[in-house]
């Protein structure tokens, strides 16, 4: 049997390629070699009578936890610093990038539900773009908060997509 951190590993890449499906979204989750970032998702336009990806991809860092809380309209979260300086020091110009965070109920045997109408994931996926300035000391965790209304959705993809698309073009005017 894998450990747990792959089975939480697994759920979270089960969840974001049926986010990405569903958005009509082209996902590449991997890398060949691990530089901080989990993959990148690619949006896909019609040309013509042909669909080719838009030069316009966001890349993500992709979490899996039990140990999250929700704090009034948030949910908090303490997140490796290495991971949080990936994400803020990440170079304006370049390709975007959010963390997503799967949370999961402290009960492994609750997080999927499995019968021949539907299968169930527990809990949900909560995106958000990270900021600010970079911690000193790389072997801590820092409290970060996310807003419940940032669940990863297929229209909330779309909406990511969208977003960078027109930082790109501002940045580029």
């Amino acid at each position: 049997m894998i450990t747990q951190q792959h089975v939480q590993e697994s759920l979270s890449r089960s969840f974001i390629h049926a986010i990405a499906g569903s958005a009509g979204v082209n996902l590449h989750v991997g890398r060949e070699f691990d530089y901080g970032f989990d993959g990148t998702f690619r949006p896909v336009i019609i040309r013509g009578k042909r669909r080719v990806e838009s030069g316009f991809p966001v890349d993500f860092q992709l979490k899996c936890t039990k140990s999250w809380s929700h704090e009034a309209k948030q949910v908090a979260y303490n997140i490796e610093t290495k991971t949080y300086n990936d994400l803020v020091t990440r170079d304006p110009e370049g390709i975007g990038a959010v963390l997503i965070l799967l949370c999961v109920p402290d009960d492994p045997a609750k997080w999927v539900e499995v019968c021949e109408e539907y299968i169930r994931m527990q809990r949900c996926c909560y995106y958000t773009v990270l900021s600010g300035d970079p911690v000193a000391h790389e072997g801590s965790t820092k409290k970060i908060l996310i807003d419940r209304t940032n669940v990863l959705t297929p229209d909330a993809l779309i909406g990511l997509l969208a977003n960078e698309r027109e930082r790109k073009a501002r940045a580029a005017s």
